[in-house]
């Protein structure tokens, strides 16, 4: 399918403003402070997949113009892409958080009143900033505003989910590259760069202006130990265990396909707990439906491990939110499938899928796809072949 970027319409981005705003209005918050790259991108628009060690900050206020504050290299940028009534922009002749910080506490203090509810990121927000805005701000009173921001985003406009299709669509072309780079001695750099370069071919047909900061990971052997390995200069052997992974980012907005596979012939050990995985992976994926609690996804798959003797084995939760993830572990905290998550799940939610198990001296085993939740079910946007043989 064609795409155009930048992918959000107006109507779209007015939609969050106005919702964040409404909840400001009514817990009395007079302003919110946004420092992370995913709140700043949600709520205003604009990109910013590096800071290259220059934050990017949002001011929204309940009411009344907003504001934008980055670097000055990224001044098209934020003029290009931002929602919010102005742009402040701040040059490398001073401290950068200081001149940001300094730019912000001047607009918010243009308000009139030092006593006032500002509200921010609290729980992400670095000590040293913390004080700074203690501060700047004595007589203010700050209030953690990032769990309504997390609950915005957990539920997915269409446009967010066209764009998360054509992530989708990208990592099976990955997939695809990832496959076809399989030889005897090739190495998981070569594997991994085959795949990314795939996707990034295939974005620029698929695209009119893609943004993409994609990734892959290839493992083989032990290193499927360790699901977040950045791929090495190791070579793949026959019979080695492979693990797939690829991570379409376009415009921040992350989705994953991942497999688990022997180049050759696999031992029954393997056999037998890839037969395991499999069955906990089409079950979990078979749960995700509106009303059922992330908690009981997980505790399915973890009883059909325990079934295989292999709960022991199990190192995270059954899948996640998949949406906006400028920084990898920014995911929205209620849309993690986890014993201890009793949120329900609801339409337009996005999710993977990923029960796996990591068995020392043998390897690591999970899948992984994503979901989208319907009226009456949910449906898989990253098809591809569970069972891959060499």
């Amino acid at each position: 399918m064609e795409f155009e970027m930048p992918a959000f319409s107006k109507q779209e981005m007015t939609r969050r403003i106005d919702a964040l705003r409404r909840k400001l209005a009514a817990e009395r918050v007079d302003v919110a402070f946004l420092h992370t790259a995913d709140s700043v991108f949600y709520m205003s628009g604009v990109p910013l997949l590096s800071e290259w060690g220059r934050p990017m900050w949002a001011i929204l206020p309940a009411s009344g113009s907003s504001a934008v504050c980055g670097a000055a290299i990224e001044t098209e940028n934020m003029e290009e892409h931002s929602s919010f009534d102005e742009v402040m922009a701040y040059g490398d002749d001073e401290n950068v958080v200081q001149a940001s910080l300094k730019l912000c506490a001047d607009f918010i203090a243009r308000r009139g009143s030092a006593r006032i509810r500002l509200g921010i990121e609290e729980a992400l927000l670095p000590v040293g900033l913390f004080r700074a805005f203690q501060a700047r701000f004595p007589e203010a009173e700050l209030v953690e505003v990032g769990p309504w921001l997390e609950e915005l985003r957990l539920i997915k406009s269409d446009e967010e989910i066209r764009l998360l299709e054509l992530g989708a669509d990208l990592a099976k072309i990955g997939a695809d590259a990832f496959l076809e780079a399989m030889q005897d001695n090739v190495t998981e750099l070569a594997v991994a760069a085959h795949a990314v370069a795939a996707v990034n071919k295939a974005m620029g047909a698929l695209s009119d202006n893609g943004l993409t900061s994609t990734y892959a990971y290839a493992q083989f052997a032990d290193h499927t130990m360790v699901p977040h390995l950045h791929p090495t200069s190791r070579r793949l052997k026959r019979g080695d265990l492979v693990s797939l992974n690829i991570f379409p980012v376009v415009w921040g907005y992350c989705a994953e396909l991942e497999r688990t596979f022997v180049y050759g012939e696999p031992t029954p050990e393997i056999r037998r707990t890839l037969d395991a995985v499999n069955e906990a992976f089409d079950a979990g994926k078979e749960a995700l439906k509106p009303g059922v609690a992330m908690s009981d996804i997980d505790m399915l798959t973890r009883g059909i491990l325990q079934k295989y003797d292999l709960v022991k084995y199990i190192r995270h939760g059954t899948g996640h939110a998949h949406g906006i993830m400028i920084g990898s572990a920014s995911r929205e905290e209620k849309g993690e499938l986890r014993l201890y998550n009793k949120t329900k799940l609801l339409p337009n939610m996005a999710n993977s899928v990923e029960p796996g198990v990591y068995i020392p001296g043998l390897g690591g085993f999970r899948h992984s796809d994503v979901l989208i939740v319907t009226e009456t079910g949910s449906r898989c946007i990253t098809d591809f072949p569970r069972d891959i043989g060499f």
